[in-house]
């Protein structure tokens, strides 16, 4: 029985390791399982000027990656923290305002494009530090606090023109 079954598996190795042998996998962007293609290409770009641009704490370069269609609902059903572009500019001013520093990456997972729009999975890593807050006497009335955020994300994009924006996600 056992020389059977020796046999058995010898006869069926070759059929199992040539498929895995023969397939050619598609070049990917480096550092993520994307395809490397164009398009892909250029959403990360978008994606990184963005990511860039908060980390320079630069409120009107990552306004330009967003398109006037931007809209955010914060992942709640409560319309009072829903996010329009015509306010997004001032929230992020505000905001970035008061950031001591800040450390910002992406891992990008998937990207899933149809047409005129594309969604990208992200996996966010950031932490940010505030600014401590202080009377108008100058004493110190909240100490600068630290924020860490790990999560995933999702970015939806729309391409206008030849340019991919940012529609929600920010």
């Amino acid at each position: 029985m056992r020389s059977r079954l020796t046999r058995l598996v010898l006869c069926l190795l070759p059929l199992v390791g040539t498929p895995v042998a023969g397939c050619k996998k598609e070049p990917t962007i480096p550092g993520t399982e994307i395809p490397d293609n164009d398009v892909n290409r250029d959403i990360l770009a978008v994606l990184e000027r963005y990511r860039t641009a908060f980390v320079r704490r630069d409120a009107a370069g990552v306004l330009a990656t967003a398109h006037p269609s931007y809209y955010d609902t914060a992942g709640t059903d409560d319309p009072g923290d829903d996010l329009e572009y015509t306010e997004l500019g001032l929230v992020l001013r505000e905001r970035m305002a008061g950031l001591d520093s800040v450390r910002f990456t992406i891992d990008y997972l998937e990207i899933d494009v149809m047409k005129d729009r594309a969604t990208v999975r992200a996996w966010i890593d950031a932490s940010f530090r505030l600014q401590a807050i202080a009377d108008d006497s100058g004493a110190v009335e909240v100490d600068g606090s630290h924020t860490r955020k790990q999560d995933h994300a999702l970015f939806e994009l729309i391409r206008d023109g030849r340019a991919w924006r940012i529609t929600r996600g920010l």
